[in-house]
C-alpha cells in the first residue's frame, strides 16, 4: 500500500486530525486516509510533495499556533515498498544515493502492526548506506515507518519533520 505521510495526535483524536488535515493541506487534495486500529495515528497519501505539506504546516504553526491544534507530527515520506528485506535493501540503496559523501545520518524507525523487529530493520538498511553515522546530530535522517506489511521511507533533515511544539515554541513570545 503506498502512503507519503503518517500523522499523530492525542489519543482518540484521529478523525479530529484527519479534519484538520484536510482543511489545513486543501492545495493537496485528494487526501485519501487508511484506515488503522490506533486511535492517535493516521496515515495515507495526498496529492503532492509531502515535504512541502510539511513545511506549510510548520508555517502555520509558527505564526499562528491555534491553527493546528490536532497534529502534533507529521512525517513525510518519499517512496514504499512491502515489508521484505530485498525491497528494503532497494529503497535503502536508492536512499543512500542521495545522501552527499561526508555526510552523517542517522535512521529513525517506527514499527506498527508488524512482527519485524526493529534493530533487524535498521541493520538491513544501514548495511546499504556507505555514510557516517550520528546519532546525536546528523545532517539527514533516513525516516522509516512500517505499518504492517508495507514500508514507506525518506530521506529528510530535522525540520521537515513537523513538530508541533517545536514550531509553536519557535513562533512564541517566550523567553
Amino acid at each position: 500500500m503506498e502512503f507519503n505521510f503518517v500523522a499523530t495526535t492525542y489519543r482518540n483524536s484521529r478523525h479530529e486530525l484527519e479534519h484538520e488535515l484536510k482543511a489545513l493541506l486543501k492545495d493537496f487534495e485528494p487526501i485519501v486516509f487508511f484506515p488503522l486500529k490506533l486511535n492517535s495515528v493516521s496515515y495515507g497519501k495526498l496529492n503532492g510533495d509531502p515535504i512541502r505539506a510539511s513545511e506549510i504546516l510548520w508555517n502555520l504553526a509558527y505564526s499562528d499556533p491555534w491553527k493546528v491544534r490536532r497534529t502534533l507530527r507529521f512525517v513525510p515520506l518519499e517512496i514504499n515498498c512491502d515489508v521484505d528485506a530485498i525491497e528494503l535493501k532497494k529503497m535503502a540503496k536508492e536512499i543512500a544515493e542521495k545522501i552527499p559523501a561526508g555526510s552523517s545520518y542517522k535512521i529513525e524507525a517506527e514499527l506498527r502492526f508488524s512482527d519485524l523487529n526493529r534493530n533487524e530493520l535498521i541493520k538491513i538498511i544501514a548495511e546499504e548506506i556507505q555514510r557516517k553515522v550520528n546519532l546525536e546530530k546528523p545532517e539527514y535522517i533516513v525516516e522509516v515507518q512500517i505499518i504492517n506489511k508495507s514500508c514507506g521511507m525518506a530521506l529528510l533533515k530535522e525540520n521537515m519533520i513537523f513538530k508541533s511544539l517545536e514550531a509553536k515554541l519557535a513562533g512564541s513570545n517566550f523567553p
